[in-house]
């Protein structure tokens, strides 16, 4: 038996779906209207049985990527639990795409209301773009799914229980009174919800100070990555040279035990990335075609700094550590404002942990 489906068959059509599928449909971004390669699409069937009293039964499961068009396809499921009392119950679609909200065929987040544009074929899915303000822990409960969406939204089990932690520690400070500002890195504060600021922390001058470099730099931001109250970058272009002239900072300021998880995904995750012992409490270096990169974490801040600079202006390894000295000496200057609980409450910190992987 098969439920009747509550979305059309289309999205201009009234008909009902067919829950046995097949679905193809398309993911975009909501704010540009281009297609999202790479975005990952589970389907799954939920199966009951029982005649009176139902229980679930069992659950399939299909898992694909949208292609270089933002397209994906999910095949008719082709075997069925046997029985006379098993049905087909329901059937949902998530798309998991890092850098934008996920999306589930029958809720919103976060909002929370039911979905009424999903469609089983030509359906469109607008991925909105990941707010800092959002709750990474009610975003994990929300999505849901399988092994592999599991998998892919493991990296912001970290920001929920930051999330989580912080909520205690407000509210313990809220009954007890207290007011404070501190540092980052100390786990027992709660950021003011500024978006963190990394501009002061290395200029052109400087760059060009300790590499010899005459030419001019466009500044701007790393496009991977949002910037969040945990998460900021630079991006300093040398204007009318490649690749390798260019220069990369990234900060996360995440309290001492995150930033000590967020090292070690550094230290595993870029290529060629090697431990040494040149700067702060640890550090890496790595490389990567016609860039290198140095990486180092200072607990005491609550800190993980990565820097990248292309082999035509660094030319020499000892020019990257200065670099990163000068960032290191201005760390204590990211300073977090904690407010007063007895006048804005305990608001939560929404965290938004980024990839440590950097496109080198």
């Amino acid at each position: 038996m098969v439920e009747k489906a509550p979305f059309p068959v289309r999205p201009d059509s009234v008909r009902a779906a067919d829950l046995l599928g097949p679905y193809d449909g398309m993911v975009v971004d909501a704010d540009s209207d281009r297609p999202i390669p790479g975005a990952l699409v589970a389907a799954s069937w939920a199966f009951e049985r029982g005649v009176g009293f139902q229980a679930p039964l069992a659950e399939r499961e299909v898992v694909t990527e949208t292609g270089p068009d933002g397209r994906y396809q999910i095949p008719r499921i082709d075997t069925l639990p046997s029985g006379l009392s098993t049905r087909v119950r329901r059937f949902t679609v998530i798309v998991y795409h890092r850098g934008h909200v996920g999306w589930r065929s029958d809720w919103r987040f976060p909002s929370r209301t039911p979905r009424r544009d999903f469609s089983q074929r030509g359906n469109r899915v607008r991925l909105e773009k990941w707010l800092p303000t959002y709750p990474h822990a009610e975003h994990l409960v929300f999505l849901g799914g399988g092994t592999r969406i599991r998998t892919a939204a493991a990296w912001e089990a970290q920001a929920a229980a930051m999330e989580l932690e912080g909520e205690r520690t407000g509210e313990a400070a809220a009954r007890a009174g207290t007011i404070s500002v501190a540092p980052a890195g100390e786990g027992s504060t709660k950021p003011s919800g500024a978006a963190l600021d990394i501009s002061k922390l290395l200029s052109d001058d400087e760059i060009r100070g300790v590499t010899g470099y005459v030419g001019k730099f466009e500044d701007g931001k790393l496009t991977d990555l949002p910037t969040t109250e945990f998460y900021d970058s630079r991006h300093f272009k040398a204007i009318g040279k490649p690749e390798s002239f260019d220069v990369g900072l990234r900060v996360w300021r995440l309290g001492s035990a995150a930033a000590e998880v967020q090292y070690s995904k550094l230290l595993a995750d870029l290529p060629g990335a090697k431990a040494v012992d040149e700067i702060g409490d640890a550090s890496l270096r790595a490389h990567s075609g016609a860039v290198s990169g140095l990486a180092f974490l200072v607990r005491e801040r609550g800190a993980v700094v990565s820097l990248t600079c292309g082999t035509g202006q660094c030319t020499e390894p000892g020019m990257l550590l200065r670099l990163a000295k000068l960032v290191e000496s201005r760390l204590p200057d990211l300073q977090v404002p904690v407010e007063e609980p007895n006048k804005l409450g305990p608001a939560l910190p929404k965290p938004d942990l980024p990839n440590p992987v950097e496109d080198q």
